[in-house]
């Protein structure tokens, strides 16, 4: 093995590897993926997402990284090359935001996941409409960098897979619908100042109402299910083709 493996292998000389980079030391997928998957602790989700918000925020979204990269290294690639603030060189790029959103629900902050989420969408956006340049209903492929002059600036309405993505995060994960092997699940994770809301899903020809109370301002926490005023535990089960049910999830 060669000295710089060596030296990757050792978690111990990490800041010393770092220090050898001034550009590109963040990453927003990898910081991300990393809670996604799974494969790391409560603890260092959140430091990975706190750094995430320390370094790649801004009010129009995250970027993918950070700083952008200035010289061209053809021993990391083609990044290297695209401007500073566009696209994959430290634009904020509007596919993997959404995923940045289901981290920080996975770790249970629905304040920063509802902050990210407030950051990219296009309706807030709409009051800073003379630097966006772009329809207030559409997610964009990428949005200029800070290290671009035209910082806020979006590109390529309509071209992106961002929308999907919102959907998915803000569904599944903050209002916390999802379905699994077992039926319906209602986990949310919401904002702390959320005293509940109310969604209505469809699910195998049948109608659910579903009632979200948040009387604690908690972010994360099922006290209660019951369907149709009787209490239940775990996932909601399927029910019968054409039925309609009232479903009272009560956080804490």
């Amino acid at each position: 093995m060669n000295q710089n493996a060596d030296l990757i292998m050792n978690t111990n000389q990490w800041p010393i590897l770092l220090d050898h980079f001034t550009e590109g030391r963040i990453h927003l997928e990898s910081n991300t993926l990393a809670v996604l998957s799974g494969s790391v602790s409560q603890e260092r989700g959140e430091r990975a997402m706190d750094s995430v918000d320390e370094h790649l925020y801004s009010p129009y979204g995250l970027h993918l990284n950070s700083p952008s990269f200035s010289t061209p290294n053809d021993d990391i690639g083609f990044v290297t090359r695209v401007y500073q603030g566009v696209k994959e060189n430290g634009a904020i790029f509007s596919h993997p935001n959404p995923w940045a959103w289901v981290a920080e629900a996975k770790l249970g902050r629905g304040d920063k996941a509802m902050k990210f989420y407030d950051a990219l969408n296009p309706y807030n956006q709409n009051d800073m409409i003379e630097q966006r340049i772009a329809e207030p209903y559409s997610y964009v492929q990428f949005i200029m960098g800070r290290d671009h002059q035209d910082h806020g600036r979006a590109n390529h309405p309509w071209l992106t897979g961002a929308s999907g993505w919102a959907y998915f995060a803000v569904t599944n994960f903050i209002l916390g619908v999802s379905l699994g092997f077992e039926g319906l699940n209602i986990n949310p994770c919401i904002p702390t100042d959320w005293p509940g809301f109310e969604v209505t899903r469809q699910w195998r020809g049948a109608t659910f109402n579903i009632t979200v109370k948040n009387p604690d301002g908690v972010s994360k926490g099922v006290k209660s299910i019951t369907l149709n005023g009787e209490s239940i535990e775990g996932a909601i089960p399927a029910q019968a083709d054409g039925s309609v049910h009232d479903v009272v999830v009560v956080m804490g």
